[in-house]
């Protein structure tokens, strides 16, 4: 009687196991007011899991080209009118499901920049054996790539430099797609987490160039903190850099 209990059991299980149908996602990432985050900028971490149990069903990397130009940025696509190609970067995710699923799913990148990165998620329902392919779930991620370092010269004068990109790596230039006018980039100068300036730094090109200068006078270790500013999106990025004032000889 035992012995019959468990083959039930067992059969159950294997029957469930059997009906559960692979279903295809296809995962995108895309930087705001710009394109598709791929291969160029380290890729993006993708983890598809159930909303309500956390069981992770599939993870991998978004990797790829950043998508058309022309079709993304230049000219307004019509309604249901595909965004992307085979190029595109993205992650196909397969998941095994027997009934329909709430899923969560998760990206973190991107992995070529560490002060750049973001975590971005989107809940929604996957029925099993209904694939969503095609443009697939794109999610949009805030931010820019700002990567931030400074130079002490004699006097005390410190040099801020920045090279900033959009978070696809898509440049900033005078008069491209995204021009450094539209973008506010300042430096502001800490010492013991207070405030002690405010550096406007100017767009010196030709590609995402940015830098300014300051003179501090008082010895001790300082942090220039970084950041862009797009006041149409809200969009902002970050980096810091820390720099030393000597004391004088």
């Amino acid at each position: 009687m035992y012995t019959r209990f468990w083959v039930i059991v067992a059969l159950m299980m294997f029957s469930l196991s059997a009906i559960a149908a692979e279903t295809q996602i296809m995962v995108r990432a895309k930087a705001v007011d710009s394109k598709f985050i791929g291969t160029s900028v380290g890729g993006i971490r993708v983890i598809v899991e159930d909303a309500e149990t956390g069981e992770i069903l599939d993870q991998g990397w978004i990797n790829g080209g950043t998508g058309d130009t022309a079709v993304l940025m230049e000219n307004p696509l019509k309604r249901s009118e595909p965004q992307t190609d085979e190029k595109t970067a993205g992650f196909l995710a397969n998941v095994a499901i027997d009934a329909p699923r709430l899923l969560r799913f998760k990206l973190i990148g991107p992995y070529g920049y560490q002060q750049a990165y973001q975590e971005a998620s989107v809940t929604s329902w996957v029925v099993p054996g209904k694939d969503i392919l095609g443009d697939g779930i794109i999610i949009t991620m805030t931010g820019f790539i700002v990567d931030a370092w400074t130079r002490v010269l004699e006097g005390g004068q410190v040099d801020i430099y920045t090279k900033a990109s959009l978070l696809c790596g898509c440049p900033i230039t005078k008069d491209g797609l995204w021009q450094a006018d539209n973008y506010e980039v300042k430096a502001i100068i800490m010492r013991d987490d207070k405030n002690i300036d405010e550096v406007t730094l100017d767009f010196t090109g030709p590609t995402g160039m940015f830098s300014g200068k300051t003179t501090i006078t008082e010895p001790g270790h300082y942090k220039a903190v970084v950041y862009l500013y797009d006041a149409k999106t809200g969009n902002v990025g970050v980096d810091r850099s820390m720099f030393e004032i000597p004391k004088a000889p």
